[in-house]
């Protein structure tokens, strides 16, 4: 529909853009009519009643348009403030990929392709994982890991490398073969413990990453991994013993207790009936002086309810509409599923917590985050471990990683601008008023349970008083 738009703009407005003009009314076009669900024609009828560009000449033309195409792409912000020009991310659109891997079958409508599928769907419900092959490291071709990928899919492929990174030496990556379902089982080396990586000019909670392989069987719209991965699949460290090593030396150096967990750059649980990390992981931690954390969007959690459990240790799950969750976090299980899991985990003893991260702004926001908010303290008691806060943000390259790959997604086509980081975010307000409305919805079930906010500035915890929390865990 708007291969014609230039020649639209021309013969309505007497204005022929140049390449970066057409750019920016071409982008802010698509996203109107994305929002909107409306036709170019609205938006010429818009901009013919609202832009003065008839009135205008030369430059001052296209500038009537782009203000015009600026406040209707963003009403909300364009009501509060003036938009500063440098927060504004409009970049040359894209054709989505053509062919390409999701964890689930879905039919790409522009591409009248189905892209493969890496989960089986059995009866309907279950999602189970199934590798096409898996690669094994040399030096770890005896451990525990690649025995249990024997036992579990015989008839699945094994081959040895050296290394796993020569994979990419006869395999080029491109994007398209993000989620394509290889394994890797590999010896780490290096990257054991990591502070997690906050953002410049904001408030770190202070969390350490236990970093227990690299990649994820679910696949959500927004996930950072998209933009820094460049292997399919996922790596999968065999090696737990010299993670152990190396967490005994690092907790000596302790001068009080951390909060630590494995879900940063993988989903801590997805695997857990091939991996058993959690069998391993949970009575090594509960002797330490730390909260350590599994942190997931699935149901695995029968090997936890084998173990005995201790109050340091902290099953959390991530939290959104079941809108949000059919529609962007594609393979996950389903909110019912999630909070019944946390339930469950509960009964067993051990501490459990939410993420309402990404918090994404819609036209029915309120009611659906009331509606989870609801759910979860009808099924689970409080007070629990924490609930951490956060809204929808990205690096400006994930934005175009996502309308490649999530063609039918329009997350990314919010009142999202460009922060003091250099992320797109909401603008502050609108930041405020959803945090405000999330904790007040809390209060009403639950006083105790300590709420922070992730990757935000010290003066928004400031404003929503969340600073003179003194029993925070970091």
């Amino acid at each position: 529909m708007l291969e014609s738009l230039k020649q639209t703009i021309e013969d309505n407005f007497s204005f022929r853009p140049n390449k970066n003009q057409f750019r920016d009314i071409e982008r802010l076009t698509f996203e109107i009519m994305r929002r909107e669900k409306i036709h170019l024609n609205q938006i010429i009828d818009y901009l013919k009643n609202n832009s003065k560009a008839a009135k205008c000449s030369g430059k001052d033309k296209f500038f009537a348009i782009k203000n015009s195409l600026l406040n209707r792409r963003f009403p909300l912000t364009t009501n509060k403030e003036k938009i500063d020009a440098k927060r504004i991310f409009l970049t040359q659109l894209k054709k989505p990929l053509l062919d390409k891997w999701q964890v689930n079958p879905i039919r790409d409508k522009s591409s009248e392709t189905t892209t493969t599928s890496l989960m089986r769907i059995s009866n309907g419900v279950n999602k189970e994982f199934n590798p096409l092959k898996v690669f094994v490291e040399k030096e770890v071709r005896k451990s525990y890991l690649v025995d249990n990928f024997k036992k579990m899919f015989p008839q699945v492929e094994m081959e040895e490398l050296s290394y796993y990174s020569e994979y990419l030496k006869k395999n080029k990556f491109h994007i398209s073969q993000l989620k394509k379902s290889i394994v890797f089982i590999v010896k780490e080396k290096w990257d054991f413990i990591k502070p997690c990586p906050c953002t410049k000019h904001h408030l770190s909670c202070g969390y350490w990453i236990f970093n227990l392989g690299f990649g994820c069987p679910f696949d959500c719209s927004y996930c950072f991994l998209q933009q820094y991965t460049n292997f399919p699949g996922l790596i999968l460290p065999a090696n737990l013993d010299d993670f152990f090593e190396k967490f005994d030396r690092f907790a000596g150096k302790l001068k009080k207790p951390i909060r630590i967990g494995t879900g940063e750059f993988c989903d801590s649980l997805a695997l857990d009936d091939i991996t058993q990390y959690s069998s391993k992981l949970i009575p090594y931690f509960k002797e330490k002086n730390v909260s350590f954390e599994l942190k997931t969007k699935s149901t695995q959690i029968d090997n936890l309810l084998k173990i005995k459990s201790s109050p340091n240790i902290v099953i959390s799950w991530s939290l959104n509409p079941p809108s949000i969750i059919e529609k962007e976090e594609l393979a996950t299980a389903s909110l019912e599923e999630r909070i019944e899991a946390a339930g469950k985990a509960q009964t067993a003893g051990f501490g459990v917590g939410f993420h309402f991260d990404p918090i994404i702004h819609f036209q029915d926001w309120k009611n659906q985050y009331k509606e989870v908010i609801c759910q979860l303290y009808s099924k689970v008691k409080p007070p629990f471990a924490w609930i951490s806060l956060g809204t929808l943000r990205s690096n400006r390259e994930l934005k175009t990683i996502v309308e490649s790959r999530f063609p039918q997604s329009n997350i990314f086509y919010g009142e999202l601008l460009l922060g003091e980081d250099k992320k797109l975010r909401y603008p502050r307000f609108l930041r405020k008023e959803i945090y405000s409305k999330l904790i007040e919805w809390i209060r009403e079930y639950d006083t105790k349970t300590l709420v922070y906010l992730c990757m935000e500035n010290k003066e928004m915890w400031e404003i929503l008083g969340l600073l003179r929390n003194t029993t925070a865990p970091f």
